[in-house]
């Protein structure tokens, strides 16, 4: 696992305002997350499994994934 913090990543030119797609399945941990990074200058999208941040990457490119080590993995179908 790869830790990184918000501080951690390079901020780019002004007005320009880099978008997080954060994959995160416990709610608590997702608040959380999402308050550090927009704090820190951010905007946050999130994802609470694997399959929603499929969905939300048809739609959008973001300067970074931050995805939660204990994701849930649905069994095969």
């Amino acid at each position: 696992m790869i830790a990184i913090t918000p501080d951690a990543v390079a901020k780019p030119a002004v007005g320009v305002t880099p978008w997080i797609l954060l994959v995160v399945s416990d709610e608590r941990q997702r608040r959380i997350a999402r308050s550090a990074w927009e704090e820190a200058g951010f905007a946050v999208e999130v994802a609470a499994s694997a399959l929603d941040a499929l969905e939300c990457l048809k739609v959008m490119t973001p300067s970074l994934v931050v995805v939660d080590d204990w994701l849930y993995r649905p069994a095969p179908r």
